[in-house]
């Protein structure tokens, strides 16, 4: 009992070090530009907590990475690499959108779902391909995901400009508006009945609660089910999950596209939310920090909300340190870099330790 404390500690260190390590290099980073590093930091605290709206900012940048996270953790769990979080939101966030400006006469209570039912469907939809021609053709899903990224680039560019593109709109390349019954409310009534008033330009909706959820969620099937007992088998051997009754490849299709599921729901935040429209420039990259999210987390649904928050108390604080401070945005992009690297390696030598420590105990 007391060596299973000891390993827990260890485990809920290992990311703390990792981002003191980090906030270290960067300090480096910051004094070779000529900045105080004891400036920048206190600035970026100072401007991200001093007040409500700026942390709702922070709790909004967070959701679309609690989906991500989640979505990458669920392949990294059976030991598959989901690079494709990227093009699988993409294609989600697409058929949203068209379920959103293309369904007319429905009221909210029947839309919004629907409009959440079509990111889903179209995240599993582009998941599907990567993990058939794994067990299918034995492609990795490391090449496979990848290639479908930028697939997915062209494709979605190709229906925004050429084909669901608005005409009335001169200027700028995108979809026409979602109706208003797709649209997700904000959190601004349920906050004012306690007493917390949010100015209108925040966007928090009520997407950020769904992901805390959905994390539950997963951590219960993760845990207490079936089949989140074979998800994890499958991950730490496939050989022997297979000797034991434990069909591989069945739990590779139905975590895959569990995977996809979540994948489709990481742009509805912002287009269902803010936007209320894809364009060309609808925001991207945030399949690729799902992975650092995922990692930062340990792949626990609770830590991946934890490191989610912490990448979006990162982006706004940039926001600060770049108006206050004059500091490129480019020093916070290294410094989420330099997190994954510490992460990595503190990882691999904090597992190394442990399985050490566990060794000791069986003998």
């Amino acid at each position: 009992m007391k060596r299973n404390y000891k390993i827990l500690a260890y485990k809920i260190l290992s990311p703390i070090i990792a981002i003191f390590l980090a906030a270290f290099f960067s300090s480096l980073v910051i004094l070779a530009i000529g900045k105080n590093p004891v400036e920048v930091f206190y600035t970026m605290f100072r401007f991200s907590f001093r007040r409500l709206d700026s942390v709702a900012i922070i709790l909004y940048n967070s959701t679309p990475l609690i989906f991500s996270g989640l979505a990458v953790s669920i392949g990294f769990r059976m030991g598959l690499f989901n690079i494709g979080i990227e093009g699988q939101y993409l294609i989600g966030t697409f058929l949203a959108a068209l379920v959103g400006f293309s369904f007319k006469g429905l009221p909210s209570f029947i839309h919004i779902p629907l409009v959440i039912f079509a990111g889903i469907i179209g995240g599993m939809l582009w998941a599907y391909i990567p993990i058939y021609l794994k067990i299918k053709r034995g492609v990795h899903e490391v090449i496979s995901t990848i290639m479908l990224n930028y697939i997915s680039y062209s494709l979605i560019h190709y229906l925004i400009s050429e084909v669901f593109i608005d005409r009335t709109q001169k200027l700028l390349i995108r979809t026409p508006k979602l109706l208003p019954t797709a649209l997700i409310p904000k959190l601004h009534g349920f906050l004012s009945l306690f007493g917390i008033e949010l100015p209108k330009h925040v966007y928090l909706n009520w997407f950020f609660p769904v992901g805390i959820i959905l994390a539950g969620i997963i951590y219960y099937m993760l845990y207490y089910t079936p089949f989140g007992f074979e998800l994890r088998c499958v991950g730490q051997n496939p050989d022997a999950s297979k000797s034991a009754g434990i069909n591989p490849e069945n739990v590779f299709y139905k975590g895959f596209l569990l995977s996809g599921a979540i994948a489709g729901l990481v742009g509805l935040s912002d287009l269902m939310g803010y936007f209320g429209y894809m364009d060309l420039d609808f925001p991207r990259g945030y399949g690729f920090d799902g992975i650092a999210v995922a990692l930062i987390g340990q792949n626990s649904p609770f830590g991946i909300i934890i490191a989610s928050m912490l990448f979006g108390f990162l982006k706004r604080g940039a926001e600060g340190i770049q108006t206050l401070l004059n500091v490129p945005m480019d020093t916070i992009v290294i410094l989420q870099a330099l997190m994954i690297l510490s992460i990595v390696i503190i990882n691999k030598v904090m597992s190394d330790y442990i399985k050490q420590i566990e060794k000791k105990g069986v003998a």
